[in-house]
């Protein structure tokens, strides 16, 4: 089996380690990296030869915001298609509509259950059919 590779764009330490716990109970090899704010994920995606398979990022982060990041993502030769899941926070209708309209494939709501993050991580690389929205709570 194929090693997958995802790269988390967040500032919060602590979400990225609860990220790092649900990638490692994923039931498929995954090699994982991460970028602390916007213009670090796209200063990393425009140099690196590796273009991860699922790129999970944040919406509310310090220099670029995962809104402005999004579309410059999107116009990276070879990222038009990898999907890009925002994870955050926010369930916010506006935050989701403006994802959607910007190019995320998913919004993904930040969960408090290692279990419900692995299962939804799982189901993503799995190629499940599943909804813009996942787990929102609003």
């Amino acid at each position: 089996m194929l090693e997958t590779n995802c790269l988390l764009i967040d500032d919060d330490l602590d979400d990225q380690e609860f990220f790092a716990i649900g990638l490692k109970k994923v039931p498929m090899p995954i090699n994982y990296s991460t970028a602390k704010n916007g213009l670090e994920a796209l200063d990393l995606l425009s140099s690196s030869s590796d273009k991860p398979h699922f790129i999970f990022l944040d919406l509310n982060m310090p220099i670029l915001s995962g809104k402005e990041c999004l579309p410059q993502i999107r116009q990276l030769a070879g990222y038009d298609k990898v999907p890009i899941i925002i994870f955050s926070t926010s369930s916010y209708k506006v935050d989701i509509e403006d994802c959607q309209k910007l190019g995320a494939t998913h919004f993904f709501t930040k969960v408090h259950s290692i279990k419900t993050l692995t299962e939804t991580i799982t189901q993503l690389i799995s190629g499940e059919k599943l909804p813009f929205v996942l787990n929102a709570t609003n």
